[in-house]
């Protein structure tokens, strides 16, 4: 599942990564103060969502998903600081993801009781089950890579027009 979307996102371009065709649409952005930040953040459910950005959603899956499950199953704080894994720059997102895969990858795989509860650490899912959270990780992934693929397919038929 993961290596599908890996392949379709070599060769993305910075133009590509932050590109954004609709009005409105959440990405990874510029502070005035030169810093970088990353729309919606702490916004649950927003009513109609947003478009996002491949930016955005490479984001989201790295840190927002990834990264939080994974520090959720360990017990700790995450390492670094979120604000620091907000790329302008395609290729340090795709290594971002990369790198926050084989984390979570190595850390569910040496979960001994699946079917436990996950525990307090998850807020409105803690009665769900160490199962529950694979399967919604692996949903993550699917439907944020199907539509980075699909905005991917879009920019290059607009490139070629």
């Amino acid at each position: 599942m993961i290596g599908q979307l890996f392949e379709r996102l070599e060769g993305i371009t910075n133009d590509e990564y932050l590109w954004e065709p609709a009005i409105g649409m959440w990405s990874t952005r510029v502070r005035d103060d030169g810093s970088v930040t990353v729309d919606g953040v702490g916004q649950r459910d927003v009513d109609p969502a947003p478009v996002t950005t491949i930016a955005w959603r490479l984001w989201h899956l790295s840190v927002d998903c990834l990264d939080s499950y994974t520090h959720r199953f360990v017990g700790d704080a995450p390492d670094l600081d979120p604000d620091a894994r907000w790329f302008l720059d395609a290729d340090r997102a795709v290594d971002s993801l990369a790198r926050s895969w084989e984390r979570y990858r190595s850390e569910i795989a040496g979960r001994p009781r699946w079917w436990e509860e996950l525990g307090s650490a998850w807020g409105p899912w803690s009665r769900h089950s160490v199962v529950d959270m694979s399967l919604h990780a692996g949903n993550e992934l699917v439907h944020h890579g199907a539509e980075i693929a699909l905005l991917r397919d879009l920019y290059r038929a607009q490139q070629d027009s």
